[in-house]
């Protein structure tokens, strides 16, 4: 009966050991796969921000508009006009169907999302991301200056006009918290951007 006894008790000594392991080992996958959906979010998120900054100032009818409309250290709003075949010298948020995707604003909301605001759809701004920490814009000028464009200042330089690329960093985290540490897991990508419609006279 002893002897019994002292393999039952061994057995469940090892049987709870091997479930510890198992529940950790399970924590550790479901942090992972939380972290690849977080990379694979600030991924997909900066490189849609990238083609559009690239491609900002895209004018084949002359239009003449500003590439970068409005620039801030946490939004950006940039237009081009591309939508083949009617490219037709009009992006202004003017809701013409045929200029989806030509005017678009890019902003963390008060539910910690990034958004699109394409100002042609008639529609509120759509979440692309979740659970953003920070979006951060900073701006390269044609000086070879860098920060925010101050359009008050009364300086010809640095301004919406003389932007020639854009430094995009988008931190996401985790939907929960990794249950060893507490703490959210965070990714950040930092993305810079040379806009390639605008600036060839600097090179004259």
């Amino acid at each position: 009966m002893v002897e019994l006894l002292v393999a039952m008790v061994m057995g469940l000594v090892v049987l709870g050991a091997v479930l510890n392991i198992f529940i950790h080992q399970n924590r550790t996958n479901a942090v992972q796969q939380e972290v690849a959906y977080a990379q694979q979010n600030v991924r997909g998120a900066v490189s849609i921000m990238a083609r559009e900054i690239r491609a900002a100032g895209q004018d084949p009818q002359g239009g003449g508009f500003t590439p970068v409309a409005t620039a801030t250290g946490t939004s950006i709003r940039i237009r081009a006009d591309y939508s083949d075949p009617n490219s037709d010298g009009k992006i202004e948020g003017d809701g013409d169907a045929a200029d989806l995707g030509e005017d678009v604003t890019y902003a963390v909301n008060g539910s910690s999302q990034l958004t699109k605001d394409d100002a042609n759809d008639a529609q509120p701004a759509c979440a692309i991301v979740d659970f953003v920490n920070s979006l951060q814009f900073i701006y390269t000028f044609a000086d070879g200056g860098t920060g925010v464009p101050d359009e008050t200042d009364g300086d010809s330089t640095n301004d919406l006009a003389d932007i020639r690329s854009v430094t995009v960093q988008l931190q996401v985290s985790t939907e929960t918290p990794d249950p060893n540490t507490g703490q959210f897991r965070t990714r950040t990508l930092v993305n810079t951007v040379r806009i390639r419609n605008v600036g060839f006279q600097d090179l004259e």
